[in-house]
């Protein structure tokens, strides 16, 4: 393992959060660059509504920056999230 993924996997260890957020914010460390919301359900066997709501629990701790990305049409896509 390398220091900054012990780094950010200590800091949500000492944070006030839910074990589930918990769950949630190391299964973002393990699949920073491949990441989807069906990746972490199937990981953690976690619903894909409880992965939402605790994105956003992190988000709301500054534990991750959430980027909302969107096409040249203006249309969705995904976001990028980025550790604080």
């Amino acid at each position: 393992m390398n220091k900054d993924y012990m780094y950010f996997y200590n800091k949500v260890s000492s944070a006030d959060i839910s074990p589930t957020a918990r769950t949630v914010y190391r299964a973002l460390l393990r699949y920073a660059n491949s990441l989807s919301i069906n990746t972490i359900a199937k990981d953690t066997g976690l619903s894909k509504r409880t992965i939402i709501r605790q994105l956003a629990v992190l988000e709301r701790e500054d534990l991750i920056l959430k980027i909302h990305r969107t096409r040249e049409n203006n249309g969705s896509t995904s976001n990028m999230y980025f550790f604080n």
